[in-house]
């Protein structure tokens, strides 16, 4: 299994990068992202304490160089969840692996609302990585599916956003599936949305998903 969307003490997460790696090989994962909030100039967001935020640069660094770990490889991205700030996106955004768009950032009077794939757009004009939508409700995306195939804009499967009621499970994986049967071209990830290291790898109904359907060759970075 994979999970591409982990949190580390960079931003609100309780674990450092190299113990998300430890708790990954742990789990046996093949794969796995670091994934950490920041906003739109690169500086990283919703801190656990009132300590400055550490530079992009650094993140970039500690990540790129955690020691190998046999038959798990190592991803970087970062959750892009404000954009109250003027500043251009930063340069080093192009040296990660991909970005998320957060699809549902927190409102808050210094953080209003903003169109997720309004940004993400924005975005791929001005990289080549890949840029995709952080665990989007069903409803959005059936609403947006034909704009994410357009555009070539992936979607992470995560399960608590994408099943928020549990007895639903089975009506909204098989809508998902049909969706996404439709529209082969659209590109996926999977993540946790880990911020504490119970979490981190908990994907499995997702994953199973995946297999089920022949969705493997869809996710991005490991098809």
């Amino acid at each position: 299994m994979i999970d591409f969307h982990i949190h580390s003490y960079f931003s609100d997460g309780d674990q450092s990068p190299k113990e998300v790696v430890e708790i990954a090989k742990r789990r046996r994962l093949s794969a796995i992202a670091i994934t950490d909030h920041c906003d739109i100039s690169g500086q990283f967001m919703y801190l656990r304490d009132i300590s400055k935020p550490r530079p992009l640069r650094e993140y970039i660094d500690e990540v790129r160089n955690l020691p190998p770990v046999d038959f798990l490889e190592v991803f970087l991205g970062i959750e892009i969840s404000g954009y109250s700030s003027n500043s251009a996106p930063p340069s080093e955004f192009a040296e990660l692996d991909f970005i998320l768009v957060e699809t549902f950032p927190a409102q808050t009077p210094m953080q209003q609302t903003f169109d997720p794939i309004e940004k993400v757009l924005e975005l791929k004009k001005n990289y080549t990585v890949p840029v995709g939508l952080a665990h989007p409700t069903l409803p959005h995306i059936e609403r947006n599916i034909e704009v994410l195939d357009k555009n070539g804009i992936f979607i992470e499967l995560n399960v608590d956003k994408l099943i928020a009621n549990p007895k639903e499970q089975e009506h909204v994986l098989q809508r998902t599936a049909e969706l996404l049967h439709s529209y082969p071209s659209v590109k996926i990830s999977v993540g946790s949305d880990a911020h504490i290291i119970f979490i981190i790898g908990a994907v499995k109904p997702i994953w199973e998903f995946l297999v089920r359907n022949d969705f493997l060759n869809r996710v991005i970075l490991i098809s």
